[in-house]
């Protein structure tokens, strides 16, 4: 009784029932349960432990069993799995961003607070969307409820691997981004401009810098810029990177198109 190849449902109440007569066993740490002695056809039914669901039925007739058969009936079991906690950069909250952990998603608050519900155990990757950032959480074997913290780092552009295409970037105050200001007739060329030549070439990319200095705001503002550049701009998700640049100047969000490096 538990997850296939995980946690096993421990102290589980599993019943053999054979009309009047019935047998009752708990499942041990590893959620195994056996009955040693019955013939003919029963009834097994499963009562789960708090904190564990099942994506299936949990009663199944077997049988008929005879003297010397050894019968086998497994039932898949779920724990519930939630954690709550912040979204940091930096350490500081990121608000209003989409984020992913295996199947589970949902959206920060204004405080950068989350809930991720059916998460499996181990190591789980925390993926933001926009801006393209990743975090690492680790839960426990069977039921859990945990309020942990996930801090993502910004990577420097270097790591990326590209190069910067000489073509004039589009920079604006992150604060423009934050506040909603419209875009100047000058912004708005850039940004079509950098957006039709990302097109053209396949190792393309748009990159989205900001300094180290205050890499948590520009991680707010390149949300937004994401979401214009991948919704009304219709740049694929794939092709928009967001890092921290030693030229980006502080307090300022700057659009460049750069090119994947040749591999060596």
């Amino acid at each position: 009784m538990g997850e296939p190849s995980g946690a096993g449902a421990a102290h589980a109440q599993v019943t053999l029932a054979q009309g009047a007569r019935t047998q009752v066993v708990r499942t041990g740490a590893d959620g195994r349960f056996r009955f040693r002695a019955f013939e003919g056809d029963a009834t097994v039914t499963v009562r789960l432990p708090q904190g564990w669901t099942s994506p299936g039925a949990l009663s199944r007739s077997i049988g008929p069993a005879f003297r010397g058969d050894l019968l086998k009936a497994d039932f898949a079991a779920v724990p519930r799995r939630v954690v709550r906690g912040r979204l940091l950069v930096d350490g500081n909250p990121l608000p209003h961003a989409q984020i992913r952990a295996a199947s589970a998603s949902c959206e920060t608050d204004a405080h950068g607070m989350f809930v991720l519900e059916g998460l499996p155990a181990g190591v789980v990757e925390v993926i933001v969307l926009a801006p393209p950032l990743l975090g690492r959480i680790e839960l426990p074997a069977g039921p859990a409820e945990v309020s942990r913290d996930v801090g993502v780092s910004v990577p420097a552009l270097g790591s990326f691997r590209v190069d910067r295409v000489p073509q004039a970037g589009v920079a604006r105050p992150a604060k423009d981004w934050l506040e909603a200001k419209p875009l100047s007739r000058s912004e708005i060329a850039g940004l079509e401009r950098l957006t039709a030549l990302v097109g053209l070439d396949p190792a393309f990319r748009l990159a989205m810098v900001a300094s180290r200095k205050d890499v948590s705001r520009g991680a707010q503002a390149a949300a937004v810029l994401q979401r214009y550049l991948t919704g009304p701009a219709l740049v694929p998700p794939d092709r928009v990177i967001f890092a921290v640049a030693e030229f980006a100047r502080p307090g300022r969000l700057e659009l460049i198109l750069t090119r994947l490096q040749e591999p060596r």
